[in-house]
């Protein structure tokens, strides 16, 4: 007997502003991303977090005082291990006139990642939705 195929992309991307709703249990955070989050806690599959996407709750965090401890947000994250983390480097630079569309440097970056990983992107930002350079989920 084989077991149910799963309803879930064996990776997602995921963008600031849901990675942000997610870590403070925001509803902002769609029914749908939601129940993404709940089955990576699950290993049912895994989450990919840009070096970006890192650095921009960083200075999100700076300016809206969410977390008391930023490290100890950042250590939380680094312990999932459903979570992976995708570095920025010089390799990805030659890839970003295909992401011309996204017209804010790091959400290009974000949907670079999205779509160099062929994984669907975990974002509301209407201006990344509006490209249709990948898939997204929200």
């Amino acid at each position: 007997m084989s077991s149910p195929a799963t309803p879930f992309e064996p990776l997602y991307v995921v963008d600031t502003h849901a990675l942000i709703w997610y870590l403070r249990n925001d509803k902002k955070l769609s029914s749908q991303a939601k129940t993404i989050f709940q089955a990576a806690e699950q290993n049912q599959t895994v989450l990919i977090i840009s070096a970006i996407v890192m650095a921009e709750l960083y200075y999100a965090n700076a300016k809206n005082n969410w977390f008391a401890d930023f490290m100890v947000i950042y250590t939380d994250i680094l312990s999932k291990p459903f979570i992976r983390f995708m570095p920025v480097d010089h390799t990805h630079i030659p890839n970003f006139s295909q992401d011309v569309a996204v017209p804010e440097m790091h959400d290009r970056i974000i949907a670079g990642v999205a779509r160099r990983l062929n994984a669907p992107l975990i974002t509301s930002d209407p201006l990344i939705i509006a490209t249709g350079i990948v898939k997204i989920v929200w």
